[in-house]
């Protein structure tokens, strides 16, 4: 809070305002107010910088959007431990107070991206706050699993997240292991498999699935399905590379997220999701750990 000296004219004198509130006052309309548009990120802090509500504030700044963020775990990893993964749950609680502050804070939020979540409690007390604020749009990214971890380390969360969560989202962004557990299938192999997984999902009330490939379906691309109960296009780009790189898929939920709180339509967010994803692949950052990170600094439309 700011509380205005007697020095200034007498009918702002000793006036308590926000902030927000001082441009305003000062005839000057605010340039957040009144531009800039703000997406909130419910996501875990990856402490290396590479993945999560890192890459998710990154992503957003780079697509002019302003960010915020409500930290739901902490993970860090183990450089004694084949580079596993320390996880650390956030009190519900806190959660729940990030998200009030924010919203208190803004007094809107143009958009939100869900990430990694962890437990089904995080879960519920994110769902409730999904039901109480009716945010206009929810982008989930249903991480199940994090970059070098083996498929099944997260399964607990998966009823959790598919009673609770599903249902909220306008958009939804799984990999091709979280394809096939939300789809309920045991592989999938081909274009045509992954088409039908992922109107599989949308059968189960989202409006808008992408489902994810990128490069593990041997197309030479980098490949994905959007899926709207109407449509469902085959989105491509050239793959760069074959090696895993960490934050990838956190990327391409931001800036869905980052696009669509601008106002574009899911399918021209994901187009230009795609184009930020390969930028900030080829011009990852390199380091110790058996896998790179993104970088979305390079970026430009």
């Amino acid at each position: 809070m700011v509380t205005l000296p007697s020095a200034i004219p007498p009918i702002l004198g000793h006036v308590v305002v926000t902030p927000r509130q001082f441009p305003t006052l000062l005839g000057r309309p605010s340039r957040l107010d009144s531009v800039t548009k703000i997406a909130l990120a419910i996501a875990g802090s990856e402490a290396s910088g590479g993945a999560g509500a890192q890459t998710d504030l990154k992503t957003f700044h780079q697509l002019g959007v302003f960010g915020c963020t409500s930290l739901t775990c902490i993970v860090s990893f183990d450089p004694h431990n084949d580079w596993g993964h320390r996880f650390v749950p956030v009190d519900p609680q806190v959660i729940h107070d990030q998200i009030e502050a924010a919203v208190a804070v803004h007094g809107r939020i143009d958009a939100v991206k869900i990430g990694m979540l962890g437990t089904p409690t995080t879960i519920g007390v994110v769902a409730e706050a999904l039901e109480s604020y009716q945010f206009p749009r929810v982008i989930l990214d249903p991480v199940l699993i994090c970059k070098g971890q083996e498929p099944g380390a997260a399964l607990d969360t998966d009823n959790a997240l598919r009673e609770k969560l599903l249902p909220r989202a306008d958009v939804v962004t799984p990999n091709l292991f979280e394809t096939q557990t939300l789809a309920g299938v045991d592989e999938i192999t081909s274009v045509e498999a992954l088409k039908d997984a992922a109107k599989r999902i949308g059968d189960q009330g989202v409006p808008v699935v992408i489902a994810k490939a990128g490069t593990l379906l041997d197309t030479g691309t980098a490949l994905d399905v959007y899926y709207d109960g109407h449509d469902c296009e085959v989105l491509e780009v050239p793959a760069v590379g074959q090696e895993r790189v960490s934050g990838a898929g956190c990327t391409l939920a931001a800036a869905i997220t980052a696009e669509i709180a601008k106002g574009a339509s899911a399918l021209d967010a994901v187009r230009t999701a795609k184009q930020v994803v390969v930028s900030a692949i080829e011009n990852r950052m390199h380091g110790n750990a058996p896998f790179d990170c993104v970088y979305q600094g390079n970026y430009r439309a």
